[in-house]
């Protein structure tokens, strides 16, 4: 169940780490991956999605919408991919899972959740 989200949330280099802060990110592979992305271009477009798993676990997804690429953690466990805008998926590297933006997984042939904007 999708608990908090911010979507598209434009950081800028005076801001980033405040703003990451107030959104509940602390997973530091997203941080170092946001903060590159902050010194090359000066700015740095992410969401986050702060969910429960039915089994009561909490998890997030963080994407960067600049680079593609997303981070979904359960727990202690951290899984990188790349994200996909059409559909909101993100797929997770060697592995191929696909996970949604509540942390549900995603069956071969489902687009995903409906968007958030279309709810």
């Amino acid at each position: 169940m999708l608990l908090k989200y911010w979507e598209k949330h434009r950081l800028t280099q005076i801001n980033w780490q405040q703003e990451l802060a107030s959104m509940g990110v602390s997973e530091s592979p997203a941080i170092e991956v946001i903060e590159k992305i902050l010194v090359e271009k000066g700015e740095a477009v992410v969401s986050v999605y702060l969910f429960t798993r039915l089994s009561g676990e909490q998890g997030s997804l963080v994407v960067c919408h600049d680079v593609g690429r997303g981070v979904i953690s359960f727990g202690a466990n951290t899984h990188w991919g790349n994200w996909d805008e059409t559909y909101e998926v993100l797929t997770v590297d060697g592995t191929g899972e696909k996970f949604n933006f509540d942390g549900k997984p995603v069956d071969e042939g489902d687009d995903g959740a409906c968007s958030l904007g279309n709810i």
